[in-house]
């Protein structure tokens, strides 16, 4: 019985221990307040901007070689355009948060 007890504190204790790192991981997370200068955020854009159509082509290619639908396409092509628009406007800082798209009419299909 002392074996079980100790196993349960232990597994406690490490259990526990794990939350308080959690919370203090969050809490360290803050994001910075950086600027960017016009250069950097020129260079980002540049690299966005190829990586945005990249995503196209392979979007495409996947409509071409009839894995997706033309309608899906066009809906992650749209979305993809949307995102670009966010990340400029944010001045090409990350967003940092983390909550599922709700209004995704087939959540149950791998977008």
């Amino acid at each position: 019985m002392k074996r079980m007890t100790g196993f349960v504190l232990l597994l406690s204790f490490f259990l526990l221990g794990g939350f308080q790192a959690d919370a203090e991981v969050e809490k360290s997370e803050e994001r910075p307040k950086v600027e960017l200068t016009d250069q950097q955020k020129k260079e980002l854009d540049q690299l966005y901007l190829e990586l945005l159509e990249t995503k196209k082509s392979i979007i495409n290619k996947y409509v071409e070689y009839g894995v997706l639908p033309k309608e899906k396409a066009d809906k992650k092509l749209k979305w993809l355009d949307e995102h670009y628009q966010k990340i400029k406007e944010h001045g090409y800082i990350p967003m940092y948060h983390h909550k599922k798209h709700h209004d995704d009419e087939d959540n149950n299909d791998n977008d």
